[in-house]
């Protein structure tokens, strides 16, 4: 079924991995349909809002769906597999079954109180062992590639969830072309790290110049060393 994409990644290797989406808004709720169109099956969903009437132009749902869950819209609606549903907010003292976790909620705050939350379910339960982060404002973006047993990098993750929140208008927050270019980038991501092949930890894109910063190459046999190249606007 999955023979389209089978010279890039053949899906059969890794349908097995269990893999977290935590926020379901712009970012999650189309990664959560691309994830599951290139095959991935067994997703696991974390929200707590419900489908309100300015979600609908850059969120994947439709004006039927205003006042449901997301989670349970993206299940019943869009999505097939082995899809579990959570709407309750990711606290501090959440332990998080999934083998990899996509962040995709809007704030630092939260991001703190998910890192929380997994470093937890990966020190008691060794997972999960990747973190894939994406953050943004207007047409730029920023995403993180962690994988938890490396320290250094985890670390410095870390420290990002501590620094200042940028304070920007809402309404320039979620733009459409900008969402698409993230989880592209997200899935090229994934299927570098399971693949085993080199990639970048940090990537930084400036999509209205169509610049990128990557910093952080990473690989089996090298540890990349983490530098400080920031695009303005994006915490």
């Amino acid at each position: 079924m999955f023979r389209n994409q089978s010279g890039i990644i053949n899906i059969e290797e890794y349908d097995y991995l269990n893999i977290a989406i935590v926020g379901l808004g712009s970012i999650g709720s189309f990664l959560a349909l691309a994830l599951n169109k290139l095959g991935f099956k067994n997703l696991i969903l974390i929200d707590d809002d419900k489908v309100e009437a300015h979600n609908i132009t850059t969120q994947l749902y439709l004006k039927k769906h205003i006042g449901k869950y997301k989670s349970s819209i993206l299940k019943t609606s869009f999505l097939s597999g082995r899809i579990t549903t959570y709407t309750e907010r990711v606290s501090s003292l959440s332990k998080i079954d999934a083998d990899i976790v996509f962040i995709c909620v809007d704030t630092l705050k939260q991001r703190k109180l998910i890192s929380k939350a997994i470093l937890d379910s990966y020190s008691e339960f060794n997972k999960p062992t990747l973190i894939i982060d994406a953050r943004m404002h207007r047409l730029v973006f920023r995403v993180f590639t962690i994988p938890l047993e490396n320290q250094i990098l985890l670390s410095n993750y870390v420290k990002t969830t501590m620094g200042k929140e940028f304070v920007g208008t809402c309404t320039e927050k979620g733009i459409i072309q900008n969402v698409f270019a993230i989880i592209s980038v997200m899935i090229e991501q994934l299927k570098k790290v399971i693949k085993g092949e080199d990639y970048y930890s940090t990537i930084n894109c400036d999509f209205e110049r169509l610049t990128f910063i990557n910093t952080g190459i990473q690989s089996k046999t090298q540890i990349g060393e983490e530098k400080d190249d920031k695009i303005q606007g994006i915490s």
